[in-house]
């Protein structure tokens, strides 16, 4: 141990004599080890960080599965079924999420909340810090526990820290809620990235959400589960016994339960599916730092290299006086190490300014986005262990090189020591790396922005220029059906009669949001499925002139009109997919006209297909095409609509416009998720606009420091052949010449970096196919345009030195040597 504390002062005295080569080698290193220890942090947030609840490793999230893996979601009854008659969960409880109005000082703000069942809070082990969580009777009987409890970041956002909350009463959606405890600071809730601001018993679901009577309803699909597994059940044991389980209620309820299945996954995620998905994200970008990492390694190979040419002559002397070759060896290892951890110092420094980067990038959503990316003991562990392992193993090859000595030349300080050949070879094959290396992170930037150009222009089903959209909940405020009704018909009245505007609309569901409903179809006269084959099909409720609005053509029939009115008969308008999947045997979208489809039962009640609308992109840009189903707002109401406006001009110029007009209507109701409708694609294009940004970012310092690698190999070759070049200068060649030899060598390895890179990346392309969205961008042009711009620089690092040399006099030269 004695020896080692020694090797280290020793390593940081001679380091200190070089300040530029360790600012340079510390800075190289902080970049690699600063990246992947930023995105080691993202996957740590979703992959290791537990819960913070009591044995977090004993909860699970209990998914419901259909016909071909479809993600589904668990029914009141269905719940109550699986939490009594399980025998492997000691406990099961079920959420999903509800904004609320919060009427506080004579205003309305709209917030969001988890509804939750009764026993939350004690299976997940989670104990208030003032106040108590909820009692199980507070969830048995509806709309009799009026009781609220608020999560701390609520507390301090919407009641200031109130030190006295707890006992008093708050009106939500207009209703009275005693405030009966406040959730510990650390815990968020059953998500990763969502933090409520209350938390309601599920039993207050008519207050909560007015107008909902689903809940009885064993065909709903509306909870997300999570449980608790006994002490020595395994998740394997437990989804095996559960899914036994989930055969037994198929066989008690075919026409709902048939062909259900459960898996059970870790929690946290808003959408279980969103898992995958997040996790496939977040190793491709994972596996892109870590190639920058290898780039910076290999420049500090490099550097060592160069600086055990400075060191040679100490070296000899050391090892001729009888110095064993294996303790230098063991000295130059500590000295890399030394410089390793000081750049994993600075390294984590960096992160946090990446963390603080990457969380600027914030999709444009309507719910509380929280992304708690904090360096964590796990992410320094990992740091320090990335350093440590830099500096053993990418500092071994310039230390067994730099003591592998022919001595007497060692000793006489020229050039013709032994090795020399051997260490030139590792340089340019250290430089190659980069080259390769550098190139295959800047081709995966440039196939992901290319494909992000293709989706701008790409047509997702709607016109997203010159429309605007902005949400609102009236049922919030306590309107009923018919009052409701009547806002809406005003609103959209108001505003269709404001200059610059073309039409207006109301609905449901705007394509490409994440709070989507699907439900159930059956056609007349066809032979259904039961439960969870039935074919399901995305649903929404639209007003007249909507397709209009949203630029949607219709391909066959009509759109919805003010006629189409509660006592008349039922319509629906489907799209393209759902004629090709649901009626296989028509020749054309216009023969599905008159057709009749229900959303209960295969004996109906039935509506009559009146249109065939364009297909497009509803949940994701990336996604299979799916079917549609539209109804009309007059047959099938919904408190919570979603305006959208048709301008002649720019749309955002008539926001404030809208908003006036809703002030008018009802001046205390929140106005909600305003944008241009341009603004709401960024949402799909995010993961995209994510990857192009990041693996730029980390393509462009790869560049750079592969630059500074060629530089630094090309210099020191111009170093070692003066005499060389001495001797050709003084035998005719001119400066041409020289700066051709010397851009020659440099143009070799280059050109060797960029094959190996081309090689690579072909390769390696298929691993970030899940970042294109099924886009082809143009590969070849690709190709040649980042092996152009890398060849470009590379050359261009090699002439400052091969200028240089072409300046060199001869009699300097060789008198030199």
């Amino acid at each position: 141990m004695e020896s080692i504390i020694k090797d280290i002062r020793y390593g940081i005295r001679s380091l200190a004599k070089r300040p530029g080569f360790v600012f340079v080698a510390v800075v190289t290193l902080a970049l690699g080890i600063g990246a992947n220890t930023a995105m080691f942090s993202l996957l740590n947030t979703v992959l290791l960080r537990p819960l913070p609840v009591d044995h977090p490793e004993q909860i699970v999230s209990v998914s419901v599965r259909g016909k071909d893996d479809a993600m589904l979601a668990f029914s009141y009854p269905n719940y109550i079924d699986f939490r009594d008659r399980n025998e492997v969960l000691s406990s099961l409880l079920i959420y999903r999420f509800a904004p609320l109005s919060l009427s506080k000082d004579g205003n309305n703000q709209r917030i969001w909340s988890y509804e939750v069942s009764g026993n939350y809070f004690d299976t997940l082990g989670v104990r208030a810090v003032k106040g108590r969580t909820f009692s199980p009777e507070e969830d048995r009987t509806k709309l009799t526990h009026p009781v609220v409890v608020v999560s701390y970041s609520g507390w301090q956002k919407r009641f200031a820290s109130d030190p006295d909350l707890v006992g008093k009463e708050i009106l939500l959606n207009n209703h009275p809620f005693k405030v009966i405890g406040i959730t510990p600071e650390e815990f968020r809730g059953t998500e990763l990235i969502y933090t409520p601001d209350m938390f309601v018993p599920l039993s207050m679901l008519e207050w909560v959400e007015p107008g909902s009577k689903w809940i009885d309803n064993r065909d709903s699909k509306n909870w997300f589960a999570v449980g608790r597994l006994k002490p020595g059940v395994g998740r394997s044991e437990a989804e095996a016994s559960l899914n036994i389980l989930a055969q037994q209620l198929a066989k008690e309820y075919p026409n709902v339960n048939e062909g259900q299945s459960i898996i059970l996954i870790p929690p946290g995620f808003i959408i279980p599916d969103l898992r995958n998905a997040v996790v496939s994200f977040a190793w491709v970008l994972m596996a892109a730092v870590v190639l920058v990492l290898f780039v910076a390694c290999a420049n500090l190979a490099g550097l060592l290299l160069a600086r055990a040419m400075d060191r040679r002559k100490e070296i000899a002397i050391r090892l001729a006086m009888g110095a064993n070759r294996w303790r230098l060896i063991r000295q130059l290892l500590t000295e890399s190490v030394v410089l390793s951890v000081a750049g994993g110092v600075v390294g984590l420094l960096l992160a946090l300014w990446l963390i603080n980067l990457l969380l600027t990038f914030r999709p444009p959503l309507d719910f509380p986005l929280t992304v708690d990316i904090s360096l964590d003991w796990r992410v320094m562990l990992f740091s320090f262990l990335i350093s440590m392992l830099t500096g053993v193993v990418f500092g071994l090859a310039p230390a067994l090189q730099s003591t592998r000595l022919a001595l007497v030349p060692a000793l006489k300080d020229t050039a013709a020591q032994g090795g020399g050949q051997s260490r030139n070879r590792l340089r340019g094959a250290l430089v190659v790396v980069q080259l390769a290396l550098s190139l295959v992170l800047l081709i995966g930037a440039g196939l992901v922005v290319g494909a992000l150009q293709q989706l701008q222009t790409l047509n997702p089903g709607f016109n997203p220029n010159n429309a605007m959209t902005a949400s609102m909940d009236v049922g919030l405020q306590g309107y009923d059906d018919a009052k409701g009704e009547q806002f809406y018909k005003q609103l959209v009245t108001r505003v269709e009669a404001l200059p610059g505007v073309k039409s207006a609309a109301v609905t449901t569901f705007i394509p490409l949001s994440l709070n989507y409903s699907s439900n159930s179809v059956y056609v007349e006269g066809q032979t259904s499925e039961r439960g969870a084959n039935v074919p399901i099909a995305m649903v929404a409720s639209v007003g007249p002139r909507y397709f209009e609005t949203m630029g949607t053509p219709i391909l066959a029939g009509r759109e919805f009109t003010p006629e189409d009115k509660k006592d008349a008969t039922k319509t629906a308008i489907i799209n393209e997919t759902f004629v090709r999947r649901l009626f296989p045997g028509l020749s054309s979208p216009a023969e599905a006209i008159g057709k009749r489809i229900s959303f209960d039962s295969s004996t109906g009640p039935f509506v009559d297909v009146v249109g065939v609308a364009r297909d497009g992109k509803y949940f994701n840009i990336a996604e299979e095409p799916r079917p549609f189903v539209w109804t009309p707002t007059t047959q099938n109401f919904w408190l919570n609509q979603i305006l959208v406006v048709r301008t002649a001009g720019d749309p955002a110029s008539v926001i404030g416009p809208v908003r006036s007009e809703v002030r008018a209507l009802d001046p205390t109701l929140p106005l909600f998720d305003v944008k241009t409708m341009n603004e709401h694609m960024r949402l799909s294009l995010f993961p995209a606009r994510v990857a192009a940004s990041v693996l730029g970012l980390f393509g462009l310092v790869a560049l750079i420091l592969a630059v500074i690698g060629i530089y630094g190999v090309t210099s020191y070759s111009v170093s070692q052949r003066t005499r060389e070049i001495g001797i050709r200068m003084a035998l005719g060649a001119d400066k041409r010449d020289v700066l051709r030899l010397i851009l020659s060598s440099g143009a070799k390895l280059a050109l060797i970096g960029v094959v190996i890179g081309l090689v690579v990346a072909t390769v390696l392309t298929r691993l970030v196919t899940s970042l294109l969205f099924g886009i082809t961008p143009a590969y070849t042009l690709t190709f040649v345009l980042i092996s152009g711009v890398l060849t470009f620089a590379a050359l261009l690092a090699c002439y400052v030195p091969a200028r240089r040399a072409a300046k060199t006099d001869p009699l300097v030269a060789l008198r030199y040597e």
